[in-house]
């Protein structure tokens, strides 16, 4: 049988061709109430959501800490719609997509003429989100220039668009994320200190194994698949014993490529997926011995030279990852920072202020509301294509 340990751990049991269990501690049963858009019946995502609540009704910042992929993003927009800010906008921008000389420019505004190319003067996003929360996602990539004028803005609410004699003021809340240890490095210790007056720690997919299931049926929900053969038991127990290194974000990619396959009956099998990404904690046969699931951490992906990617294998990879700079710079092994380098290189991969108007509008009237699309057909990251369009007010 299982001790006290095992438990803790995680135990994934198979009971014939149908039915998977997931036992595990405790400490209490799950109060009623809405999911908040987060999915999981677990006692780990019942505490977030607690939290949730209690944290939406602070004015304070807060600083959401986890590992890529846990779902931050929701989170702080879970934040948003349950605070009294809800009627104003939620403004979200990558931290790691700034460039160094445009940073200030993106966050606070500028006047006209303040820099080269700047023809118009611009709102900054403090300015959009005033009233209403600023989301700063991948905050620990923040470039080091702008984090002393984030400092201010977040202490005394004031900041100063780029070329003006007058201070701003704004009274957006901030909610920033990040997957990286910021103490000890190079990252603003007293912005750090602002940042973190309340956080939220999100718990890897592999400290909450039972919520696997849920999460696999709201994803073919999603999907609108209703085929009932798609995944048996073992496939189930499959990914139960799994690690995630890439939590809920690689486990939807998991899903979706096995229902493109299935549905175009391609051979192939969830064991032959998992086996391609990282070992899964336990290799013991499920159907042989009820297995104790094993919750290592993951071995970090080593990181490679960036000077060793050429430009198809950087277009390549954003092609696979539906033009996201941080997945394909996962992908690929290396940094942001180093990724975002490599783009300014590129003759491949389109920045979107290069890209002529009209072909930018015509995409934009093929495929109304379909940023995934339009960053496919016009070849350029995603995530700076979204923050030129709004700039641009189209």
């Amino acid at each position: 049988m299982f001790d006290a340990e095992d438990l803790k751990r995680g135990v994934v049991l198979e009971l014939g061709d149908q039915v998977v269990l997931c036992l595990g501690l405790i400490a209490a049963l799950p109060e009623p109430g809405p999911d908040l858009g987060l999915i999981g019946i677990g006692p780990a995502i019942q505490s977030i959501r607690a939290q949730i609540r209690q944290i939406a009704r602070s004015e304070l910042p807060v600083l959401i800490l986890g590992e890529s992929g846990t779902g931050k993003e929701l989170i702080a927009r879970a934040l948003h719609e349950h605070s009294a800010r809800r009627s104003h906008a939620l403004v979200s921008v990558n931290m790691a997509a700034l460039s160094e000389q445009l940073a200030a420019a993106d966050l606070f505004g500028a006047i006209k003429g303040s820099y080269t190319g700047a023809t118009q003067g611009r709102r900054g996003l403090f300015a959009e989100a005033d009233g209403g929360t600023l989301f700063l996602d991948e905050i620990g990539d923040t470039p080091a220039v702008v984090q002393p004028m984030l400092l201010r803005a977040l202490e005394t609410g004031e900041y100063r668009p780029v070329g003006a004699t007058r201070t701003e003021r704004s009274s957006a809340r901030i909610l920033a994320a990040t997957d990286r240890q910021l103490g000890g490095g190079s990252f603003n210790v007293p912005l750090l200190r602002r940042l973190e007056a309340l956080v939220l720690n999100v718990p890897p997919l592999r400290e909450r194994r039972e919520d696997i299931g849920v999460l696999v049926r709201h994803l073919l929900q999603q999907e609108e698949a209703v085929e009932p053969s798609l995944f048996d038991a073992r496939d189930l127990a499959a990914m139960a014993l799994f690690d995630w290194p890439g939590n809920v974000r690689q486990l939807a990619h998991v899903v979706r490529r096995l229902l493109l396959a299935r549905r175009s009956q391609a051979p192939m099998s969830v064991a032959s997926i998992l086996e391609g990404l990282v070992a899964p904690a336990s290799s013991s046969n499920a159907r042989s011995a009820p297995p104790a699931v094993t919750a290592e951490k993951p071995k970090s992906k080593p990181y490679r030279d960036p000077g060793s990617v050429d430009d198809e294998s950087l277009c390549a990879a954003l092609a696979q990852h539906q033009w996201c700079v941080r997945d394909a710079a996962e992908h690929l092994g290396v940094s942001r920072t180093s990724f975002y380098a490599l783009l300014d290189k590129s003759s491949l991969v389109r920045q979107p202020q290069h890209i002529p108007a009209e072909e930018l509008k015509q995409v934009m009237r093929d495929f109304p509301d379909q940023l995934d699309r339009w960053a496919d057909v016009l070849k350029t990251p995603k995530e700076s294509l979204k923050r030129f369009v709004r700039q641009r007010g189209d």
